[in-house]
């Protein structure tokens, strides 16, 4: 509880400002603290309208139990919250956690609440106060806490953390409390809060007219445009072309929109509701959604949706932007913030940047040459040896790089039939690594690994002087070289630039179309009515809003499907498999959930079992379903723009030359 409790306060404080105020016009400012919890509505719903919860994690037996009382001795009328908690058994964690979008604190100089303990049951004397953005936290710990009614007034400013000059003060995504069993003096006892404030900053005057709407507004003032249809019916009568064809142009539209005026950076998620309330920009983006951008704008011009000129005027300004970004040995930070273009985290990551180089490589082939010499400026700057582990015990690349520590991730990537694969080659193939990196990535893991789902079979083989298992798994009678989590994702994402049943005939392009078919068989025997099984944004936010979704059979770790079926899964599949029964899924899909489609094409996932749909869109699922469909109808065009880069030509027998089943 030491470390927190506080966070609660925050919790409550924050998600009140707009919702539910009758007084919109009324001025706050430094003489007018914006009230945003006093809880006396005695129910867990702020202003905002959104619900707090309580979540008990690693120990049976913790407990937090929230009423709401009155209390004389504040001096007050109304009610205050009461949280009775128990974190008396070992390692016991309760969480508050309140999920609100984007709340703007830059207007803000300071908190203020009340807060006692309770003297006969006992209390922590610490509270630590957590701001969250999607990947940042910064806190403050109060010290102090009595069994008397206190005003506390925190600075912002003072919040700390590694990021802190970097935090995105526009962006608060969270506020959480925890009772924590190993930080907490009192592992039992009772604090109560009210009157939790918002203290503008010297000289701010606004209203909370203002504080309500701009909250849905500013993001979104900086697209080209934002859904406005939440469903969209889609004729499943026409052919499996035309239906193929109406899902790429649909889609098209979250490139074509989604994106910041000013700095052309993709926006990495939006979810669409039925009003602005419902309605959420993830205003900030990863950089493998940047590369994979490229190739929807190349995609596009494939399509025929923009012109040769459009295209070239859309990717000029955006390389504007990819060359002034921060990088570290040439290497793009794994999050940008979209409306400045400033990184957002002093992460470099491995896979990530090999997905930006693929979009660099597609881009330095495509359009007669037009931005050619900017492209291969960026790439070149790529280097990954500064990622790569040289010694002979791994010739594997580290995950990434954190830059504030001065430290390499301490895992590597280690398995082959993963998405990080295209990294390895892009890296081979620039002569940043060694060619046998490439033999020395397992094709399973080592069989005395007895964490893993099943004992691999095979045999040891030698290449480039590196003895290696070409081991496999096994799921009625299909052999599979597994992935790390049995996910769609992970063994086809690579195929959005690669031609893998081309290049690789007697491995990937066998292993990927029995991944498929495990896919398919696993569906079955669960009954459940369709297939496609990947990491994706998750109907009912249990996982926090994204979670990984898999065939435990075919993955060395193995995540479990869960019901959960999303659509550029199932897309993917085209690359890999015949044809009429991925439509066929689709088609199912779609007649089975008709509010899966929205105006900007599919959503991301629904589960099955209840028909929840999650109406989001993720940048990088939605790539993949546009490149996906650019390679099927046309050719393999995002395909031929990646093969015939000499990066590719460099490594191209690495594919041909594996046999992972003889």
């Amino acid at each position: 509880m030491k470390k927190q409790v506080g966070t609660l306060l925050l919790l409550f404080l924050l998600p009140c400002l707009g919702y539910g105020i009758k007084t919109g016009s009324k001025i706050i400012d430094k003489e007018n603290p914006f009230v945003v919890m006093d809880f006396n509505g005695k129910d867990k719903t702020n202003y905002f309208g959104e619900k707090w919860n309580v979540r008990n994690l690693m120990r049976d037996g913790a407990f937090c139990n929230t009423s709401f009382i009155t209390d004389t001795s504040l001096n007050k009328k109304g009610f205050h919250l009461k949280m009775d908690y128990d974190v008396e058994p070992l390692n016991a964690k309760i969480d508050f956690l309140l999920d609100f979008h984007s709340i703007d604190l830059s207007l803000f100089k300071g908190i203020k609440f009340n807060i006692r303990g309770d003297q006969e049951n006992g209390f922590t004397d610490i509270l630590k106060i957590n701001l969250h953005t999607w990947n940042q936290t910064l806190s403050y710990v109060i010290d102090g806490i009595s069994d008397q009614w206190k005003e506390y007034q925190i600075d912002l400013i003072k919040f700390e953390g590694k990021n802190k000059d970097l935090f995105n003060w526009e962006g608060i995504e969270q506020i959480s409390i925890s009772f924590e069993s190993v930080a907490i003096n009192a592992k039992t006892g009772t604090l109560y809060l009210d009157d939790i404030l918002l203290e503008p900053k010297k000289g701010t005057s606004i209203t909370l007219n203002d504080l309500k709407i701009q909250k849905y507004t500013k993001p979104r003032k900086r697209l080209y445009d934002f859904p406005k249809e939440l469903v969209k019916k889609i004729d499943l009568n026409q052919s499996d072309k035309k239906l193929l064809y109406q899902i790429a142009r649909d889609s098209w539209l979250y490139f074509k929109n989604v994106v910041d005026r000013n700095t052309l950076l993709i926006m990495d998620h939006i979810k669409v509701g039925k009003d602005l309330k419902e309605s959420h920009i993830g205003d900030y983006t990863n950089i493998t959604n940047v590369g994979l951008y490229i190739l929807c704008i190349l995609a596009a011009h494939d399509f025929g949706y923009i012109s040769e000129n459009e295209t070239v005027a859309i990717l000029r300004k955006l390389l504007i932007t990819l060359k002034k970004v921060k990088k570290w040995n040439g290497l793009f930070y794994n999050w940008y913030l979209t409306k400045n273009a400033k990184i957002a985290g002093e992460y470099v990551s491995t896979v990530d940047n090999g997905w930006m180089a693929a979009g660099l490589i597609g881009l330095r082939n495509s359009l007669n040459g037009k931005l050619k010499e900017e492209a291969e400026e960026l790439l070149k700057e790529m280097d990954f040896s500064h990622l790569y582990n040289p010694s002979p015990e791994f010739g594997q690349f580290h995950l990434g790089y954190h830059t504030d520590l001065k430290a390499l991730a301490k895992y590597h990537y280690a398995l082959l039939a993963t998405e990080p694969r295209v990294a390895s080659l892009i890296a081979i193939g620039k002569g940043d690594v060694p060619r046998d990196h490439w033999f020395k990535l397992a094709r399973t893991l080592k069989a005395e690994w007895d964490w893993q789902k099943q004992v691999p079979k095979g045999r040891w083989k030698e290449k480039l002087g590196v003895k290696f298992f070409q081991g496999y798994y096994t799921y009625k009678d299909l052999k599979i070289v597994p992935s790390w989590g049995g996910s769609m994702f992970e063994f086809l994402m690579p195929t959005i630039v690669i031609d893998e049943k081309r290049w690789g005939p007697k491995s990937f392009a066998m292993n990927n179309r029995n991944a498929v078919e495990a896919q398919i068989l696993y569906s079955r025997e669960k009954g459940y009515c369709f297939w496609g099984f990947s990491p994706c944004s998750t109907p009912n936010n249990v996982y926090g809003g994204y979670h990984e979704f898999g065939i435990p059979e075919i993955g060395a770790k193995g995540y479990f499907p869960e019901g959960v079926v999303t659509p550029h899964a199932v897309i993917l599949a085209l690359s890999s498999y015949d044809a009429g029964p991925v439509i066929e899924n689709l088609r199912g899909l779609i007649k089975a959930y008709p509010d899966i489609y929205g105006e900007y094409g599919l959503y991301d996932s629904v589960d099955i079992e209840t028909g929840l749909v999650n109406k989001k869109y993720l940048a990088l699922d939605h790539a993949m379903i546009l490149l996906t469909l650019n390679n099927y109808l046309n050719n393999g065009a995002t395909q031929k723009c990646f093969e015939t880069d000499t990066i590719f030509q460099n490594v191209s027998s690495l594919l041909m030359e594996e046999d992972f089943f003889q």
